[in-house]
């Protein structure tokens, strides 16, 4: 008999879990897809890893938009290894290629691991020291750095936002001004307009045909 399969996500920066529901009844039928929050210590609603293969019908697109840009024409570095330094992350390159000057930040990609953006602690020749906590051993792993990485830490930053999510930003911190100013009226009609185009622009990336259905008092 088959059965239906329960599934949600969770997201971490710019990685995405998949996760399965695993409590079935005796007869192999999943129970009604539960609620995350439903998850209790007795197990009777339960979610783990994907538990069975999956070989068709299940698709996921995800954009994740970080807080920091790479540069076009950025300096990669081929890293071999990882280590600890006093308690924080140490990166090594056996070609002294990574920067000895000038770098606050790097990206890492391709790591198991340590994906992302991390702040730099010390440049060296031959390895950086990074503010990342690690106080595991050496691990021997082969993984990129970005060395030319524009971070959003200050009012003179720019904002990477597509011209139709700028106009959902003002919105933003114009409610957050009244808020602050106890206008909450104003917040809450302010962070309706945010919502309607922050709507507008996820429906935008939905392929496929759109059905619009009549309401119920509709001619037809």
């Amino acid at each position: 008999m088959a059965s239906r399969k329960a599934y949600a996500y969770y997201l971490r920066g710019k990685q995405l879990a998949l996760i399965e529901q695993d409590s079935v009844l005796g007869d192999g039928q999943t129970l009604t897809p539960p609620g995350l929050n439903d998850v209790g210590p007795d197990g009777s609603q339960l979610w783990k890893s994907p538990i069975t293969a999956v070989t068709d019908g299940l698709e996921i697109e995800y954009v994740y938009s970080p807080r920091y840009r790479i540069d076009q024409a950025a300096t990669t570095v081929a890293c071999d290894r990882y280590t600890n330094s006093n308690g924080l992350l140490k990166i090594v390159d056996a070609g002294n290629g990574l920067p000895t000057s000038g770098v606050t930040h790097i990206v890492i990609d391709g790591s198991e691991k340590w994906n992302g953006l991390h702040t730099v602690n010390t440049l060296n020749a031959g390895y950086t020291i990074l503010e990342t906590k690690y106080n595991g051993g050496s691990v021997t792993e082969a993984f990129t750095v970005y060395t030319d990485v524009d971070v959003l830490n200050d009012e003179s930053d720019e904002i990477d936002l597509p011209e139709y999510l700028a106009k959902a930003l003002i919105y933003y911190v114009k409610a957050k001004i009244a808020e602050d100013e106890r206008d909450m009226g104003a917040k809450d009609l302010l962070m309706k307009e945010f919502y309607a185009i922050i709507e507008k622009h996820e429906s935008s990336k939905i392929w496929g045909a759109r059905m619009i259905a009549p309401g119920p008092n509709a001619i037809r």
